[in-house]
């Protein structure tokens, strides 16, 4: 072969290979790291790619709303440059595609609450790069400090029924935080609360005549696994149903996951059932938010049970309609009051595409039930007795909401508590 064939067929080698050098996997093991543009806000993203086998495993952190996310990867992709994957985040689902450019992941970000899309945003995440400062949430979920709490006749003057408001639990909620305005409401109507920063035992409840417990976790960071622990000890427990057996007056308030987990070893002292996920009603809900997690509740539509909570002392104090704002059912023993049924029409599902809805026919967001010397409301959903503002548009949900009786129902449920309704 003379020498101008051989670099003939050299050169057409070197051509033909060209295209599958340029078209290899770029090598994405490593950190990806850096910010994170959304609806809810500016946050952060970070990713550490690693083989494993033949496949891939991630782990992943995020920063969004004013705080660092804990979060499990899942459906995790990788096609050439290509990488997808979703993160499960409290109630929603996002799911992200990227495309590695050089040390430049970029993408793509999408927010679903079951099938509905709820959001978007981008990322653009570096090799070794980092996440920006966690920055304070402008979209976050907060008490409206326009909501105004004042009662023009309180019921009580300086000695009224003393309350204790836990902040012992990891909770959610606490008289200082999402939950003061509920706080302020029952102190401006004459309820005497103090903050509860201690296990339960029969020395912590001794003298008080109602307590308060709102969304307690088994962990201070809600989108953690641990968050779904037990939220108290079985001492702790024993402790709160003995003291409601003698009299006390208990408010549990447990909302969709992890809350219902974290809170099903104290609602079994007293035979309530939760379901441990979240609620929809794809037919009674409210129109405006277009969101079927926020369930409405009225007389013309059944859903509104015959109770002293519900009746009040008299018509102006009777509840029509109320909105839960997203929780999840319950059911009570057979001698317990449903004053917020659920419709044949709603389900208990999980976040993401895989969830199974069951079927929340016969089960409740709210009941009420006496225990030996003691009475016991538990409620489903929280935001329905708090008074908050969420997103860029500061969207109020809870008392502060026009058109609906939230505002009473918290009124009336303490005063079913206290006795002054019977």
């Amino acid at each position: 072969m003379n020498m101008n064939r051989k670099i003939l067929l050299l050169s057409i080698a070197i051509l033909l290979t060209a295209p599958f050098a340029s078209a290899q996997t770029p090598e994405l093991a490593g950190t990806w790291a850096g910010p994170m543009t959304t609806d809810a806000g500016p946050g952060g993203l970070e990713i550490v790619l690693a083989r494993d086998g033949a496949a891939w495993k991630a782990t992943p952190k995020v920063r969004l709303e004013g705080q660092e996310v804990a979060a499990t990867i899942e459906d995790l992709k990788v096609n050439g440059s290509d990488v997808s994957f979703a993160l499960p985040l409290d109630r929603n689902i996002a799911r992200f595609k990227a495309r590695v450019e050089g040390d430049k992941l970029a993408g793509t970000v999408e927010a679903f609450q079951g099938d509905r899309k709820i959001g978007s945003g981008t990322i653009l995440l570096t090799r070794n790069g980092q996440m920006p400062p966690l920055q304070r949430a402008q979209g976050g979920q907060m008490a409206d400090p326009d909501f105004d709490p004042k009662v023009a006749h309180p019921e009580y003057g300086k000695g009224g029924p003393k309350v204790l408001f836990d902040e012992a639990h990891h909770n959610f909620h606490t008289a200082g935080g999402r939950y003061k305005p509920f706080a302020d409401l029952i102190s401006s109507n004459g309820y005497q609360v103090t903050s509860n920063k201690e296990s339960f035992s029969a020395a912590t409840l001794a003298g008080f005549g109602i307590l308060v417990i709102s969304n307690a976790l088994g962990n201070d960071r809600m989108n953690t696994p641990e968050a779904a622990n037990a939220a108290f000890t079985a001492p702790e427990c024993d402790a709160v149903r003995d003291w409601v057996k003698a009299g006390g007056k208990l408010l549990l308030i447990a909302d969709h996951a992890p809350m219902g987990s974290a809170n099903q070893i104290l609602a079994d002292r007293f035979g309530v059932n939760m379901s441990k996920m979240f609620t929809v009603d794809q037919q009674n809900y409210d129109k405006e938010s277009e969101n079927p997690g926020f369930i409405v509740y009225t007389r013309e539509g059944g859903g509104l049970g015959d109770h002293a909570i519900t009746r009040g002392r008299n018509e102006k104090e009777r509840i029509n309609k109320i909105i839960a704002f997203t929780g999840q059912s319950l059911k009570g023993p057979a001698d317990s009051v449903a004053f917020m049924k659920l419709a044949d029409t709603a389900n208990d599902l999980m976040p993401g595409p895989n969830s199974t809805p069951t079927s929340a026919a016969g089960r409740a967001q709210g009941i009420a039930l006496t225990f030996e010397k003691g009475r016991l409301v538990v409620l489903g959903e929280a935001a329905m007795l708090s008074a908050q503002v969420t997103g860029r548009n500061r969207m109020k949900f809870g008392m502060n909401r026009s058109g609906i009786d939230n505002r009473q129902l918290a009124l009336n449920i303490m005063h079913w508590l206290s006795g002054l309704l019977n």
